[in-house]
C-alpha cells in the first residue's frame, strides 16, 4: 500500500517535551491533509500536528479508502485502511522521538470513521478523539461485541453531528454517540443546526470539552 503523505509541524522544537500531545488530522473524503489544520486551535496549549493525507485520488482531493466493497468486504477495506494510519503514524512518531507524547485525533467524515476504528482495534492508543460527522462501521458493532469490553476504550470523546447531514444522517451519528457510550467512561455528544460540515459553536464546545481533560500525560 502507497505511503501516505502528511505534514509534520512542531516536533523538532517540541519532542523534547513529552508532555506536548502530537495531534493527528484524518480528513474526509475528497479533502488533503491541509483541511482540519484550522482545527488544531481547539487545544489550548502548543501541540505537534500530523496532518495525514488519504492515498487515494477521489474527486478533487484524496480518500483514505473507496467506499465501494464489492471485490472486498467493508470490514477488510476500512480495517486495511486503518492499520495503514496506524503503521505508518507509529513510525514517524518513533523515527521522530514522539513516542512518549500524549495522542490526539481528530477526524471528519470519513476520517471520523477511521478514527473510529482505530480506537476499536487499538483502545489505549490514543488519550483524546473528536469524532465529527462520523458513521459506525456495520461490521464494528459485532467485532466489538466480540472483542471489546464494555468501557475499555481509554479515550476521552467527542462526537459531533449535524441534524441537516445529508450524508451522514442524525440517526447514524446518535448511532455513533450510543457505540462510544458503550465502550469509552468518557464520551459527549453534541448536535448542530448543520449539514455535512462544522461550525463555530462546534469549535467553541470542543474547545471547552478540551480545557477539561486530563489526557496530556500519558501513565
Amino acid at each position: 500500500m502507497v505511503d501516505l503523505k502528511y505534514e509534520l509541524i512542531g516536533a523538532s522544537k517540541l519532542s523534547s517535551h513529552t508532555d506536548v500531545p502530537v495531534v493527528i488530522t484524518l480528513h474526509g473524503i475528497g479533502s488533503n491533509y491541509l483541511d482540519l489544520r484550522p482545527l488544531i486551535s481547539i487545544f489550548d496549549q502548543q501541540v505537534i500536528e500530523l496532518h495525514l493525507q488519504g492515498s487515494v485520488p477521489y474527486a478533487n482531493g484524496y480518500a483514505y479508502y473507496i467506499p465501494e466493497f464489492h471485490q472486498c468486504s467493508e470490514a477488510e477495506v476500512i480495517e486495511s485502511a486503518a492499520q495503514k494510519i496506524y503503521e505508518q503514524t507509529q513510525e514517524i512518531l518513533k523515527s521522530n522521538h514522539l513516542e512518549d507524547h500524549p495522542l490526539a485525533v481528530i477526524g471528519f467524515s470519513q476520517g471520523a470513521t477511521l478514527a473510529t476504528v482505530l480506537m476499536a482495534f487499538h483502545p489505549k492508543w490514543l488519550q483524546a478523539a473528536l469524532v465529527l460527522s462520523g458513521k459506525l462501521p456495520d461490521f464494528l458493532s459485532d467485532w466489538a461485541k466480540q472483542h471489546l469490553k464494555l468501557q475499555k476504550v481509554a479515550t476521552d470523546v467527542f462526537i459531533s453531528q449535524g441534524n441537516k447531514d445529508s450524508i451522514v444522517s442524525l440517526d447514524m451519528g446518535r448511532q455513533l454517540a450510543k457505540f462510544f457510550k458503550t465502550y469509552t467512561n468518557s464520551s459527549v455528544y453534541h448536535e448542530y443546526n448543520v449539514g455535512h460540515s462544522v461550525s463555530r459553536q462546534m469549535i467553541q464546545d470542543a474547545y471547552e470539552w478540551e480545557t477539561k481533560l486530563n489526557w496530556r500525560k500519558k501513565e
